[in-house]
């Protein structure tokens, strides 16, 4: 059975995430469906700003506990600096997202964070190892590469898209699953 947006003031379709109250540090893009990371202290969040930011978790609305006196009016309306917010997590929650402008993505598409919290479709890794005339001092004809670290360089995949999305025209909702 397909999911579909919810027209009430809610956020989670299905699951059953953690949901956590936070301080909105910087209300400009805290919005209801939107990525947040840690913010200045522990109890604060922000907006995400880019695929390569580490994701809290996503902002909840009235369904997932806002208080009624710090509730957004709309999903691309931002929470209140100072305000408390429901922020959620948990692999195979169902919820409903932002896809980023410019973004046309199918259903199953791995997606990573983009600016203001939104999402964009994740691209495959590639690496290129240079070659030419110059000499290059290594233990092989080909140099070898060294990568580190644990972190993707492009971003980690937080959700998959569960329905088709062209969003070649602007921002829009999406139905996605958390892999946060």
């Amino acid at each position: 059975m397909p999911f579909t947006i919810p027209s009430g003031r809610k956020v989670v379709i299905a699951g059953h995430p953690i949901i956590e109250e936070f301080t909105v540090e910087a209300g400009t893009g805290v919005k209801p469906g939107r990525l947040v990371k840690k913010g200045t202290d522990a109890d604060d969040v922000i907006v995400l700003a880019a695929a390569t930011d580490k994701p809290s978790g996503w902002v909840g609305w009235d369904g997932e506990g806002t208080h009624p006196e710090a509730s957004p009016a709309t999903r691309d309306t931002a929470y209140a600096t100072g305000k408390l917010g429901p922020v959620f997590y948990g692999p195979g929650t169902i919820l409903v997202g932002k896809l980023a402008s410019g973004q046309n993505v199918t259903k199953d598409t791995p997606l990573i964070p983009a600016a203001n919290g939104e999402l964009q479709a994740a691209a495959n890794i590639s690496a290129t190892v240079p070659s030419g005339a110059s000499p290059v001092t290594s233990t092989s004809a080909q140099p070898s590469m060294t990568m580190a670290g644990s972190f993707p360089p492009g971003g980690m995949i937080v959700a998959l898209a569960k329905q088709n999305c062209n969003a070649s025209g602007g921002a829009l909702d999406i139905i996605i699953e958390s892999l946060i």
